[in-house]
C-alpha cells in the first residue's frame, strides 16, 4: 500500500536539496527561461508573480500538469526532473512527449510486477483494465502521479535504471544526477558520491554530514 512516510533515503534527499536550495533568489529572465542562466530553471523549480520575467517564460518546471493533472499540486521527482531538463528543455517541448508511449515503458520495465502487491495500485490497475476512453489520460497522469511525482509513495520510475526504484533503498542524487544505493551520500569535499553512511568518503576522508556525530 502506498504510504506517507519519510524514509531513510528520502532524508538524503531532503539534507541535499536543502542545501542546494538555501536562497530565494528570483530571476529576471528576457529571454524564455529555457536556459541555464535562469535561477529558477537551473534549481529545478517553476517561476512565480515574484520572479522578473514576462510572459514569454517557458520554464518547464510550471507546466507539469501535462503530465500530473491540472489539478495536481504535484512536484516532480528529483531522477524525472534530470530527465526533463537532459530531454526536453522548454515547456514547447513538453507537448513532444508522448506520455502513453511513456506510461508504457514504465508497464514493461522489470520490475513493475513488484506494484501487484501495492493496494492503490491494484486500485488503479482494475480501473484501467476497464477505462473508458474519455476517462484515459487522466487516469494516467494518476499513475504519473503515483510513480513520477515527489509525492511520498513506495516506488518511483528510475530513468537512471529504466526500471522501479523503492523509496527506501534508492535515492537520486542531483548533484552526480544518477539513483543511488540508500548506502551512499553525496560528499562535498570531492563532489562525488561515496559508500557507507556511517563512514568517511574513501577519497578525501570527509565525513557525512548526516553521521557527523558518530
Amino acid at each position: 500500500m502506498i504510504t506517507t512516510y519519510t524514509s531513510f533515503s528520502r532524508r538524503l534527499f531532503l539534507i541535499q536539496y536543502l542545501s542546494n536550495n538555501k536562497k530565494t533568489k528570483k530571476c529576471n529572465c528576457r529571454s524564455g527561461c529555457s536556459k541555464r542562466s535562469c535561477y529558477c530553471y537551473k534549481s529545478n523549480r517553476g517561476c512565480d508573480s515574484s520572479c522578473g520575467c514576462d510572459s514569454s517564460c517557458q520554464n518547464l518546471f510550471n507546466h507539469l500538469d501535462y503530465f500530473f493533472g491540472k489539478d495536481s499540486k504535484c512536484t516532480a521527482h528529483p531522477c524525472f526532473v534530470d530527465w526533463l531538463v537532459k530531454n526536453v528543455k522548454t515547456a514547447d517541448r513538453l507537448q513532444t512527449i508522448d506520455r502513453e508511449a511513456l506510461q508504457q515503458k514504465i508497464m514493461n520495465c522489470g520490475r513493475f510486477s513488484e506494484l501487484s502487491d501495492d493496494e492503490d495500485f491494484q486500485k488503479w490497475s482494475k480501473k484501467w483494465n476497464r477505462i473508458e476512453a474519455n476517462e484515459k489520460l487522466g487516469h494516467i497522469q494518476k499513475f504519473f502521479r503515483m510513480l513520477l511525482s515527489d509525492d511520498a509513495t513506495m516506488h518511483y520510475y528510475s530513468f537512471c535504471n529504466d526500471d522501479l526504484a523503492e523509496d527506501d533503498c534508492d535515492w537520486h542524487c542531483t548533484i552526480c544526477k544518477t539513483c543511488r544505493d540508500w548506502r551512499e551520500w553525496h560528499c562535498d569535499g570531492c563532489n562525488k558520491c561515496a559508500y557507507g553512511t556511517t563512514l568517511p568518503c574513501q577519497r578525501c576522508e570527509r565525513k557525512n554530514q548526516m553521521f557527523s556525530f558518530w
